[in-house]
């Protein structure tokens, strides 16, 4: 009673390699898109980032240009 597994023949492995190899390409393909998704998204949120800032910035700019134009009242 010997269980250990057979050797498959050359045909076999040349099926089972190739079907890896493909395997091994697919996984690498999809690991590229999602890097790539993953730039977009940071670019994105970083091009978000800036217009809030800036819309501050233009916010603080005219909110201190409206002060200044209003006398002080004491």
């Amino acid at each position: 009673m010997n269980q250990q597994p057979r050797i498959p023949d050359a045909e076999t492995s040349k099926r089972l390699i190739a079907n890896l190899r493909s395997a091994r390409l697919g996984l690498q393909e999809a690991n590229l898109l999602l890097a790539e998704l993953n730039a977009q998204l940071a670019h994105n949120i970083r091009q978000q980032r800036l217009r809030m800032v800036r819309r501050s910035l233009e916010n603080l700019k005219s909110e201190s240009s409206v002060s200044e134009q209003q006398p002080q009242q004491v």
